[in-house]
């Protein structure tokens, strides 16, 4: 099979690079070995776990992160190109680069975000919560949804909380299975009578509250279902709050983006690996070989590495080492196993930083060159802590847009040479 581009990974970064590439008429193939980390999203798009001021200052502070590589200015772009790309996929985000905003976690912390999904509860500042009555509503049997500790961290910043459970005969069922009383399964319940009858009860409590907060448990398919129950619900504000496990809103934007990557000509090959790589007489990347298709090989001009992390298994920790498994590129990684970890499990760890060395054009080293058709985006890059400093869609996005765009650029430069 022969592509102008091959994109090793189906998650955010495989996606986004992929759209960009498909728009601009590129013949693109995804390789997705199954989930990705998107089907856990918090509803938020983080840049930065501080403000805009410390990325200023980031070359100083952390020389080896990714964002380096960027560039401030590509990065805010960046982010409002992205909030188009989902709103055409079908997804609405709140926020931009110049003013983040407060997000809300499970356990009722609030952290700095910088894009997110427009059902999802979001404060301008940490004082907006003052004076605020806010009702938060459980749902009999689902464990995954904290109300109290959503109350109690709520309640320190001022606002007057109240928690409240209610059942819905459509759920009784699923409450036979913890495995079925989860957000995706409840999800395919929340539509029809099961939604109104919803709505009935949960405005029966909400009286004399400015703001009602539920589980995100709505909109498997689209945002129109939560829509549909936050119309019920005026004259109060409804949000809803993050849940643990898989997130309904992450597994919505998996499939959304998925549509949108094929709808504009690209090629989605799900449940296959890539187990190796030919290289053609310079030494550039020629095609790949899969496990499902090992008499077949993918040939293209370029080649996207968007596998992730350990998570994915873009990076692998042997009992010696931590190798990047399909090309065996040059890895940044402490040598000594017990310098892999930190002392305290709160604490920073080093593990985090681990990844691929790259060039400024995102190429990876093999050998300490570059692989000049092999662009790594997103996790599997060294350099960045995705967890301590809040940037993990951030680098994600912003690298897999500018791999798409380096390609672009080489491919446009290759046609004029060949004129």
């Amino acid at each position: 099979m022969r592509y102008e581009a091959i994109i090793i990974g189906g998650g955010l970064g495989g996606l986004v690079s992929g759209i960009r590439l498909a728009q601009a008429g590129r013949r693109v193939a995804i390789i997705s070995a199954g989930k990705s980390a998107l089907h856990f999203c918090s509803g938020s798009l983080e840049l930065w776990s501080k403000w805009r001021e410390e990325l200023l200052g980031l070359s100083e502070s952390h020389p080896s992160h990714p964002y380096n590589i960027v560039g401030l200015e590509r990065l805010e772009r960046y982010t409002k190109e992205v909030k188009e790309m989902f709103r055409r996929a079908g997804m609405s985000l709140v926020g931009d680069f110049e003013k983040p905003h407060y997000r809300l976690t499970p356990i009722g912390g609030l952290k700095p975000a910088w894009l997110t999904l427009e059902e999802y509860v979001t404060f301008g500042a940490k004082s907006d919560l003052e004076g605020r009555r806010v009702l938060i509503v459980g749902l009999e049997g689902y464990l995954d949804f904290y109300p109290e500790f959503i109350a109690s961290g709520l309640g320190r910043l001022g606002a007057e909380c109240r928690v409240e459970k209610v059942s819905l005969p459509e759920l009784e069922r699923l409450r036979e299975s913890a495995a079925e009383m989860r957000a995706v399964g409840i999800a395919r319940q929340m539509q029809g009578e099961a939604l109104e009858r919803l709505a009935e009860k949960v405005s029966g409590l909400a009286e004399g509250c400015d703001l009602v907060l539920l589980p995100a448990v709505f909109g498997l398919a689209d945002e129109e279902c939560f829509r549909r129950f936050a119309r019920m619900m005026k004259p109060a504000e409804v949000r809803v709050a993050p849940t643990v496990s898989a997130s309904v809103p992450g597994v919505r934007a998996q499939r959304l983006l998925s549509e949108e990557f094929v709808r504009l000509g690209g090629q989605l090959i799900q449940g296959d690996r890539v187990v190796s790589y030919q290289l053609d007489r310079s030494g550039r990347i020629e095609s790949l070989s899969t496990i499902n298709h090992a008499d077949i090989l993918f040939r293209a001009d370029d080649f996207i590495l968007a596998t992730g992390s350990f998570f994915g298994r873009g990076l692998v920790a042997t009992s010696e080492n931590i190798v990047e498994p399909i090309f065996g590129l040059d890895v940044v990684a402490a040598e000594a196993r017990e310098e892999w970890c930190g002392e305290k499990i709160l604490g920073e760890q080093p593990f985090q930083r681990f990844g691929v060395r790259v060039d400024g054009r995102l190429h990876p080293l093999k050998g300490g060159r570059p692989v000049e058709n092999l662009y790594a985006v997103g996790s599997v890059l060294a350099g960045a802590d995705a967890v301590k400093e809040g940037c993990g869609a951030g680098v994600v996005i912003s690298t897999a847009l500018m791999a798409a765009d380096e390609i672009l650029e080489q491919n446009g430069k290759r046609k004029e040479e060949s004129l």
